[in-house]
């Protein structure tokens, strides 16, 4: 059986009695057609949907009743979607394509062109753009899945996926990200197959193929390449191990771990140090040792622990 209303605006609530929210849904559209048989409400032109603080703008919705117990279930908005919410001073916004709501688990959906963002007092704290985003209320994560971006702070993101953990009032905790990620912080640049920022430590984690570029005090690039990198913005200190490479100007140091410290004074990056038999490589000269440390400002290097040099043929 369908019942159709048509009129400039109509207003339905339906009471969600702790399901998942000790609020109403309050529901305004041009026109709404009640499918008993299907146990859903279409809704058509100036779709607006109010819960929990929530509210949804879109051309179109979908309602769904559970049968049993004749709440809603799930709502689902089409064609270019507006959601936001105003929570401790803070607004959080979303636009899709397709936005989905399960009231029961507490899940939001969004599909196609996402872009959510976090502001206060008009100034952007967090935006992310993706395929396909998930918030989770239970959980308090946000899911992201292709084409990954993630602006927060000074810290921006690429990945194929992400997750993101989230405080009680909706800050930032930890991102996750997998899958062909990259992290650029200041002039600083991370890449690996999986990457994890800790907010609240400072530190971030990177593991398989990782590729960090380094800023010194004076402009000048570190490379450096292994299998695992730790970075803690705090004491600004990098860690490096598994086939660990570092090039710096006509520097090449190999080995199985090294740590990248900052000068005191300067707090910018500039020595390296090489733990386990390691070599470097300058100006056609190969210089093996068990401990090798690189200066930057004053370029420099010591070779310590059963030192072999290989020099060049002099004279031909």
């Amino acid at each position: 059986m369908r019942k159709k209303i048509i009129g400039l605006i109509v207003s339905v609530s339906f009471i969600l009695s702790g399901i998942v929210y000790a609020a109403s849904l309050s529901v305004e559209s041009d026109s709404q057609e009640f499918n008993d048989n299907e146990s859903k409400i279409y809704l058509e032109g100036n779709v607006k949907v109010k819960t929990g603080g929530v509210n949804v703008n879109s051309p179109r919705a979908v309602v769904e009743i559970d049968p049993k117990n004749n709440k809603v279930n799930n709502v689902q908005f089409k064609e270019n979607v507006y959601s936001y919410l105003m929570q401790n001073g803070k607004k959080h916004e979303i636009k899709a394509q397709i936005l989905k709501m399960s009231l029961l688990n507490k899940i939001f959906t969004a599909e196609g062109n996402t872009i959510s963002s976090i502001t206060e007092k008009d100034k952007p704290l967090v935006i992310v753009t993706a395929d396909r985003q998930e918030y989770n209320k239970i959980s308090n994560t946000m899911k992201a899945y292709g084409n990954v971006n993630i602006l927060y702070k000074d810290v921006e993101t690429l990945s194929d996926s992400a997750i993101v953990d989230l405080t009680e009032n909706n800050d930032v905790k930890v991102i996750h990200l997998n899958g062909n990620s990259k992290l650029k912080q200041n002039k600083s640049k991370i890449n690996a197959q999986k990457l994890t920022y800790n907010n609240i430590t400072g530190e971030a984690v990177a593991l398989g193929n990782v590729y960090t570029n380094l800023i010194t005090d004076d402009n000048k690039k570190i490379e450096v390449w292994s299998d695992y990198q730790s970075y803690n913005k705090n004491i600004n200190v990098v860690s490096a191990s598994g086939k660990t490479i570092i090039k710096y100007e006509d520097y090449t140091a190999k080995g199985p771990k090294v740590n990248v410290y900052a000068d005191k004074k300067t707090k910018k990056l500039n020595e390296a140090v090489f733990l386990g038999r390691s070599k470097i490589e300058t100006k056609g000269r190969t210089i093996e040792a068990d401990r090798i440390t690189i200066t930057m400002n004053p370029k420099d290097f010591k070779a310590e622990g059963n030192v072999k040099s290989v020099l060049p043929n002099i004279g031909g």
